[in-house]
């Protein structure tokens, strides 16, 4: 039998993330792959209290059916969160809770894009989102990032030209560059933007994960009416719970509604009143401190690693937040023919291609360094230096 898939499946090819989880079945290999928080960051003891606490007040209420918007009480949360720390006025009517920010990429995507309508990203971007705007058949239009953010003048320049829907970004230690967008550039993307009738996502799953800075302006500030902000307690609470977040105006938010309640009706209630519960009787800023000062010791040893055990013509990307390092080889070397000999070696990271557009054959790779233990990030990163070097010869 011939089975008649639709045409944007077929656009829509495997995450290599696929392909590094067929290595991780082995208990020796070293990861330094997926966006994995550290567990020693999930605040188990708390999550318990906060669950029985729920149960204890609702009982069997919190097990039924709820409302696809989400728990009213979380948005109030989150809404008063970015009023209280990033003077961001945003209703709570105007908060969504999916499962997990992809679900609300994906939303975006369905209630925006016809196929071949223009998406702008950066380059290079978080592969999830590639995935998600190829299965609603965008076009896509990149943009370079440099050390201070996505080039703005290449920015006007295609949005002039080409009249894109979506533009899609992570200002805040991005995936998987680890580049922050800097204040000037910000105030300088905002002045552009606001010029043209294309909409913004604010991709934020890391911005509360600053190391050494104080935490910068959301461009959902500058852009009010342009800017979908999406956010996420997977990096900060726990990624097994898929609670995320977009907020949307309120003519946006109504088709992202829609779309939601024909996806899945809601996110999980119980995970919602879990979450809501750990907020209000624990002090979230202290346990994100807590985080900060975990994983800037982590990328501090994976950083010294490095220097030890890689040759000095790799270049690192070291980041102010966050959870990656962007490296990059020399232009002979490939971090594909790398990543299958470092399989060897028992160590695992994401080689560049899937974070590009055109999956090129790029010498660039991506390192996560919150998941690992101290003694396997000082291992891993000495077989994989020794890999480099033998390549190199």
């Amino acid at each position: 039998m011939e089975y008649r898939f639709a045409k944007r499946v077929s656009r829509v090819e495997d995450s290599f993330i696929v392909e590094i989880f067929k290595y991780l079945q082995d208990k020796e290999m070293i990861s330094f792959s997926g966006g994995f928080p550290n567990p020693d960051s999930f605040p188990v003891e708390q999550l318990k209290q906060a669950s029985n606490k729920v149960f204890d007040i609702d009982g069997k209420s919190i097990l039924q059916y709820s409302q696809t918007e989400g728990y009213k009480p979380l948005r109030q949360f989150i809404s008063n969160r970015y009023k209280q720390i990033y003077n961001l006025d945003i209703p709570y009517e105007e908060i969504l809770i999916t499962s997990g920010s992809q679900q609300a990429l994906d939303f975006i995507a369905k209630s925006f894009l016809d196929p071949n309508d223009t998406v702008i990203v950066e380059e290079p971007s978080y592969l999830g989102a590639l995935q998600t705007f190829s299965s609603y058949e965008a076009d896509f239009l990149t943009v370079q990032l440099n050390e201070n953010g996505i080039d703005c003048e290449s920015l006007e320049q295609k949005l002039i030209q080409y009249n894109p829907k979506l533009i899609y970004i992570i200002p805040n230690f991005q995936n998987p560059s680890g580049v922050s967008y800097s204040e000037e550039t910000r105030i300088r993307f905002s002045e552009i933007v606001k010029r043209f009738n294309v909409i913004v996502i604010e991709d934020d799953p890391y911005g509360e994960l600053y190391f050494t800075e104080s935490k910068r302006t959301h461009l959902k500030l500058l852009l009010p009416n342009q800017v979908l902000l999406m956010g996420s307690f997977s990096k900060t609470i726990s990624p097994g719970l898929r609670l995320g977040w977009v907020c949307a105006p309120k003519a946006i938010y109504k088709k992202l509604f829609t779309c939601k309640e024909a996806s899945d009706l809601h996110s999980s209630y119980l995970d919602q009143r879990i979450i809501h519960q750990y907020l209000i009787d624990n002090n979230y800023d202290d346990h994100l401190s807590q985080i900060r000062t975990l994983y800037r010791s982590k990328q501090k040893l994976m950083l010294d690693a490095i220097s030890n055990y890689f040759p000095e013509n790799v270049k690192v990307f070291p980041s102010s937040g966050g959870m990656f390092l962007w490296v990059v080889l020399p232009d002979t070397i490939s971090s594909l023919d790398i990543f299958y000999e470092a399989v060897k070696e028992k160590v695992v990271f994401v080689p560049g291609d899937p974070f590009y557009v055109n999956k090129q054959n790029t010498n660039a790779f991506r390192l996560n360094f919150s998941n690992a233990s101290n003694e396997n990030i000082e291992k891993g990163i000495k077989r994989l230096g020794h890999v480099i070097k033998q390549k190199l010869k």
